[in-house]
Parts: C-alpha cells; sequence; structure tokens
C-alpha cells in the first residue's frame, strides 16, 4: 500500500496546520488499518466525514459538529476505528488573531453554539470581548468552527 504524507501535502498547498488523521476513535496505526471503504463515511449520522487526501475519511468540521455518537466506529470493520479509545481524539482548537471579536467587532457565534461552554467570552477596557478556549472544557466536537463567519478557528493535533 502507498504511503502518503499528508503533512507534507498539506505543506505545500500552503496550509499552516493540518492533522495527518483527525477521526474519532482512530487507532494508533489508523493509516495501516483503514481500507478507505468509506462505509464510516456513509454511517456518520452528522454527514461530517468526508473522503480525504489519499482516500482517507477525516472530519470536516464546516459541515458541522461531531455529536461522538459512534456510528463511525460501528461502521468499521478494519479496526482503524475504535470506539474504546481514549480519549476520543487528540485534538483541539485556537482561535487566531483575526477573529472578529479580537479586532472589535461585535461576535460570539462560537461562545453561542459551544455545548460544552468551553468559549468564553472576557471583557476587555473599552468594551471589546476577548475569546477564551478552556482547552479542559472542550469536547472537540468542532461546532465552533462551522458558525464562524471568518474561518479564524482552526484544529490542531495535541502533544501526546
Amino acid at each position: 500500500m502507498t504511503t502518503i504524507d499528508i503533512a507534507r501535502r498539506a505543506f505545500f498547498r500552503g496550509r499552516a496546520v493540518k492533522i495527518a488523521h483527525h477521526m474519532p476513535w482512530a487507532v494508533e496505526a489508523f493509516e495501516d488499518a483503514c481500507r478507505r471503504c468509506d462505509e464510516c463515511v456513509q454511517a456518520c449520522e452528522e454527514a461530517i466525514l468526508i473522503v480525504g487526501d489519499g482516500g482517507f475519511p477525516t472530519v470536516d468540521f464546516r459541515l458541522g459538529a461531531c455529536t461522538f455518537c459512534g456510528a463511525c466506529a460501528a461502521a468499521c470493520r478494519y479496526g482503524a476505528l475504535d470506539d474504546a479509545v481514549s480519549p476520543v481524539w487528540s485534538i483541539g482548537f485556537v482561535i487566531a488573531d483575526d477573529c472578529l471579536s479580537r479586532r472589535g467587532i461585535a461576535c460570539r457565534s462560537c461562545g453561542d453554539s459551544c455545548p460544552a461552554a468551553a468559549i468564553r467570552f472576557r471583557l476587555l477596557i473599552g468594551g471589546r470581548a476577548e475569546p477564551q478556549l478552556d482547552p479542559e472544557a472542550c469536547t472537540g466536537c468542532g461546532a465552533c468552527i462551522a458558525v464562524c463567519p471568518t474561518d479564524t478557528i482552526q484544529v490542531q493535533q495535541e502533544a501526546a
């Protein structure tokens, strides 16, 4: 099987942050175990799984949030996804500096959409509100990404 260096591919496309795979419940040897059958993509109840680089399934949070229903893991017959893997995934989110609230424009769509209330807004002098992301409270569902009008919330791989 051909190995595709997705991080290298992302670098040459000019993407600053790209994860080799971000699938819930992905086993450590995901790229070797995944047969790219797309059964997990079809099983996703939220329709946020897509066929990504190299044919591997990946999550596109611009389409919505992950509810952690486990349908993708249940559909995987090859052991690439295992709902016993904990944590579900090792991703986090970063709010970039070009966030509307950070630029003085009233926007709290990410905080309003976060079911875990992991994004709060700290009022600064002058009436501007600064978004603060609590990594401990963040579940990684991605609800904040789809609603961001400027696409300033980015997925990042957390350190193992």
